[in-house]
Protein backbone atom coordinates (compact mmCIF):
# COMPACT_ATOMS: atom_id res chain seq x y z
CA UNK A 1 0.00 0.00 0.00
CA UNK A 2 2.91 2.38 1.01
CA UNK A 3 4.77 2.31 -2.54
CA UNK A 4 1.25 2.59 -4.15
CA UNK A 5 0.55 5.64 -2.45
CA UNK A 6 4.34 7.06 -3.08
CA UNK A 7 3.51 6.01 -6.58
CA UNK A 8 0.13 7.72 -6.56
CA UNK A 9 1.66 11.04 -5.27
CA UNK A 10 4.93 10.97 -8.19
CA UNK A 11 1.77 10.53 -10.89
CA UNK A 12 0.08 13.90 -9.38
CA UNK A 13 2.99 15.69 -9.44
CA UNK A 14 4.00 14.30 -13.11
CA UNK A 15 -0.18 15.29 -14.09
CA UNK A 16 -0.17 18.55 -12.34
CA UNK A 17 3.15 19.45 -14.46
CA UNK A 18 1.13 18.57 -17.60
CA UNK A 19 -2.08 20.62 -16.49
CA UNK A 20 0.15 23.35 -16.18
CA UNK A 21 1.42 23.45 -19.62
CA UNK A 22 -1.56 22.50 -21.39
CA UNK A 23 -3.29 25.38 -19.41
CA UNK A 24 -0.08 27.80 -20.46
CA UNK A 25 -1.28 26.68 -24.34
CA UNK A 26 -4.93 26.18 -24.53
CA UNK A 27 -6.26 28.12 -21.23
CA UNK A 28 -7.54 27.31 -17.67
CA UNK A 29 -8.65 23.83 -17.16
CA UNK A 30 -11.17 23.47 -14.63
CA UNK A 31 -12.04 20.09 -14.38
CA UNK A 32 -10.12 17.33 -12.40
CA UNK A 33 -7.11 15.17 -14.05
CA UNK A 34 -8.75 11.27 -13.83
CA UNK A 35 -5.61 9.23 -11.93
CA UNK A 36 -6.61 5.46 -12.02
CA UNK A 37 -5.40 3.19 -9.30
CA UNK A 38 -5.90 -0.43 -8.55
CA UNK A 39 -4.99 0.00 -4.77
CA UNK A 40 -8.37 0.61 -2.80
CA UNK A 41 -6.20 1.04 0.64
CA UNK A 42 -3.67 3.87 -1.08
CA UNK A 43 -6.56 5.71 -2.86
CA UNK A 44 -8.62 5.69 0.90
CA UNK A 45 -5.47 6.91 1.97
CA UNK A 46 -5.16 9.51 -0.15
CA UNK A 47 -8.76 10.58 0.48
CA UNK A 48 -8.51 11.05 4.20
CA UNK A 49 -6.21 10.20 7.24
CA UNK A 50 -8.16 7.54 8.61
CA UNK A 51 -5.76 5.05 8.86
CA UNK A 52 -2.92 7.77 10.54
CA UNK A 53 -1.55 5.27 13.66
CA UNK A 54 -0.73 2.84 11.28
CA UNK A 55 0.64 5.18 8.43
CA UNK A 56 2.10 7.97 10.48
CA UNK A 57 5.82 6.46 9.46
CA UNK A 58 4.76 7.79 5.92
CA UNK A 59 7.16 11.21 4.97
CA UNK A 60 4.99 13.88 4.98
CA UNK A 61 6.05 15.00 1.52
CA UNK A 62 4.23 12.00 0.26
CA UNK A 63 0.89 13.24 1.54
CA UNK A 64 1.05 16.10 -1.61
CA UNK A 65 -1.73 14.33 -3.41
CA UNK A 66 -4.06 14.90 -0.45
CA UNK A 67 -3.58 18.12 -0.88
CA UNK A 68 -4.51 18.39 -4.91
CA UNK A 69 -7.36 16.00 -4.74
CA UNK A 70 -8.60 18.66 -1.88
CA UNK A 71 -7.96 21.44 -4.23
CA UNK A 72 -9.80 19.40 -7.01
CA UNK A 73 -6.83 18.83 -9.61
CA UNK A 74 -6.50 15.33 -9.72
CA UNK A 75 -9.24 12.95 -8.83
CA UNK A 76 -8.79 9.10 -7.92
CA UNK A 77 -10.74 6.29 -9.63
CA UNK A 78 -10.33 2.83 -8.37
CA UNK A 79 -9.49 0.65 -12.12
CA UNK A 80 -9.71 -3.39 -11.62
CA UNK A 81 -6.19 -4.70 -11.83
CA UNK A 82 -7.27 -7.24 -14.70
CA UNK A 83 -8.49 -3.51 -16.78
CA UNK A 84 -5.29 -1.48 -15.65
CA UNK A 85 -3.59 -1.10 -19.79
CA UNK A 86 -0.64 0.75 -18.13
CA UNK A 87 0.56 -3.09 -16.62
CA UNK A 88 1.88 -3.77 -20.60
CA UNK A 89 4.61 -1.38 -19.67
CA UNK A 90 5.06 -2.56 -16.32
CA UNK A 91 4.92 -6.17 -15.96
CA UNK A 92 5.76 -9.48 -18.32
CA UNK A 93 1.80 -10.31 -18.94
CA UNK A 94 0.56 -13.38 -20.83
CA UNK A 95 0.08 -13.06 -24.72
CA UNK A 96 -3.62 -13.01 -24.69
CA UNK A 97 -3.54 -10.38 -22.09
CA UNK A 98 -0.76 -8.61 -23.77
CA UNK A 99 -2.81 -8.74 -26.76
CA UNK A 100 -5.54 -7.33 -24.93
CA UNK A 101 -3.83 -4.31 -24.04
CA UNK A 102 -2.22 -3.30 -26.84
CA UNK A 103 -5.74 -3.70 -28.75
CA UNK A 104 -7.14 -1.03 -25.86
CA UNK A 105 -4.62 1.14 -26.81
CA UNK A 106 -4.78 0.90 -30.37
CA UNK A 107 -1.72 -1.02 -31.29
CA UNK A 108 -2.92 -3.72 -33.54
CA UNK A 109 -2.00 -4.82 -37.02
CA UNK A 110 -4.15 -3.03 -39.58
Amino acid sequence: MEAEYIALTHAAKEAIWFRNLLSELFGPITKPIILNADNQSAIALAKDDRFHARTKHIDIRYHFIRYVIEEGKIRLVYCPTEDMTADIFTKALPSLKAKHFAASMGLTKV
